[in-house]
């Protein structure tokens, strides 16, 4: 049964043509494409490691977590931007192990070079040659520019914890405090000035998830589906090569909108036992929480989310034929 799903799920989504990139006079380029297809990818992120999620400058000597005042509660703010640069990072550095299983032997960026016809090194975030798997799917995080690009939406999240419980603070029992030695006297007694505060959010926080693919072929939401526990390794967020580690649990997959938000899984997390709330809602209901307006949703289980993860090395040697 559960092959039989994941059979009906593939059959849902955009072939990989829609990916391979086409000759208009001297160059090649992708065409934009709409299927009137949809993914949605909904989960939750659990931090690991102290998580210093910020979008803005602070004082010198001060940084701050993003947070707003949300449904009685005040919450860390993890923003979509954040989420979706780390995801895109890790996706092209699959992109590139893929391709060095499948080149001519002289590395990923000569093959990069050969499929695309590209005149320049392929580079994260500038320089995109819009023509690529990873330049379809994720855009630039320029906005107004290569963002229009993209075909995955990301979602601002927000913690199901008060910021009493989960941020750390100046204020707060850990009391963070942390010294700048640079140019520092340090036959002086620290005073204000040499010491940096900063807030951080801790392990343990979690935060509800939506990720929307637009027309996605296999590749694509395989794709993204073993991006996600590098990007979680990798870290988020400030700081991210040492802090800012998630683990990911990945509720269902399915091939319609969702009816629902992530105010909704907040609200549900807060009425019924945070994580285990939310997941009743995938699970222990008999309607479905996703719609589809031009066909019926396919929506998948948990257990079967492994498989389409396992179709990845198939989906990239199918496009990689398609590129010659």
């Amino acid at each position: 049964m559960a092959n039989d799903l994941l059979g009906r799920f593939k059959e849902e989504l955009a072939p990989v043509d829609l990916l391979v990139p086409v000759q208009e006079g001297k160059k090649k380029v992708l065409p934009p494409h709409m299927t009137n297809r949809i993914v949605t990818i909904v989960g939750i992120k659990t931090v690991q490691s102290r998580f210093l999620p910020v979008s803005h400058e602070g004082e010198s000597n001060e940084t701050y977590v993003d947070k707003v005042e949300l449904m009685g509660k005040v919450r860390a703010e993890f923003i979509a931007r954040k989420m979706k640069g780390t995801e895109r990072r890790s996706a092209m550095r699959l992109f590139r192990e893929l391709t060095e299983d499948h080149g001519s032997g002289d590395g990923w960026q000569t093959t990069f070079n050969n499929w695309f016809d590209t005149k320049q090194p392929c580079r994260i975030p500038n320089a995109l040659c819009t023509r690529c798997w990873n330049d379809s799917l994720f855009g630039s995080l320029e906005a107004g520019r290569g963002a229009t690009f993209a075909r995955i939406r990301y979602f601002d999240t927000f913690s199901f914890q008060d910021a009493s419980e989960c941020i750390a603070s100046t204020a707060s029992e850990e009391g963070i405090a942390i010294g700048n030695t640079v140019d520092e006297d340090l036959s002086q007694d620290r005073g204000s000035a040499s010491l940096h505060y900063y807030e951080y959010v801790k392990a343990g926080t979690q935060f509800p998830f939506i990720t929307v693919i637009e027309s996605p072929t296999l590749l694509d939401v395989s794709g993204i589906l073993n991006a996600i526990p590098a990007a979680d390794s990798r870290g988020y967020g400030k700081y991210s090569a040492s802090s800012g580690k998630f683990s990911t649990e990945i509720f269902t997959v399915s091939t319609g909108l969702p009816k629902f938000s992530i105010l909704d899984m907040l609200e549900w997390a807060d009425e019924d036992g945070g994580k285990t709330g939310i997941r009743h809602h995938f699970t222990g209901l008999k309607t479905s929480r996703f719609e589809s307006h031009v066909r019926e949703a396919v929506t998948l289980k948990p257990e079967d989310v492994d498989g389409l993860k396992a179709e990845i090395r198939g989906a990239f040697g199918e496009y990689a034929g398609r590129l010659g």
